[in-house]
């Protein structure tokens, strides 16, 4: 074997390293700037509020008492879910054709299953305060998922994958 093939085998893992890790920090990101505005307009939460909103999945209500750790600590758990997403788009993607043939419908598919997901199962297994349903939050909260989270995973995993084919 020569040292082209060798170079161009080796580097296929860190290709989809690089993808996973692309796709996770956008999502991420642009998800945690659209839970801070949001939860600000709803709820009048600040940003570190929010982020210990989220560390209460696993502190409860003693994530908002816990200050800094736990304002950290809700940014590593967002951050943790973020690219677990990443990593099933990314491990999913070639195997159902329907992904790479249409990526801006499954990209907001796939947000909507998170919400979803999210929603009905995460957050009320976890150990956040229960809430009464909102439609106008729930409403906006599928929109940022379909438009800050699948869609921007969906892109960045369909650009990985089209490039492999080129």
């Amino acid at each position: 074997m020569s040292t082209e093939n060798q170079t161009v085998k080796s580097s296929k893992p860190a290709a989809g390293f690089k993808t996973i890790f692309w796709s996770g920090l956008v999502a991420g990101i642009l998800d945690s700037i659209a839970a801070v505005i949001v939860l600000h307009a709803w709820y009048k939460l600040t940003t570190p509020q929010v982020m210990q909103w989220i560390a209460s999945g696993a502190y409860g209500a003693a994530a908002f008492t816990g200050g800094t750790p736990t304002v950290i600590a809700g940014i590593f758990f967002h951050f943790v879910v973020a690219y677990a997403l990443a990593v099933i788009y990314f491990f999913v993607f070639p195997k159902i054709k329907f992904l790479g043939a249409w990526p801006i419908l499954s990209g907001l598919l796939f947000g909507v299953g998170i919400f979803l997901v999210m929603n009905l199962l995460i957050i009320p297994a976890s150990n956040i305060q229960k809430s009464p349903f909102d439609p106008g939050l729930a409403a906006v909260s599928i929109t940022w998922h379909m438009l800050l989270v699948g869609l921007p995973i969906s892109l960045i995993t369909k650009k990985h994958y089209a490039g492999k084919n080129a």
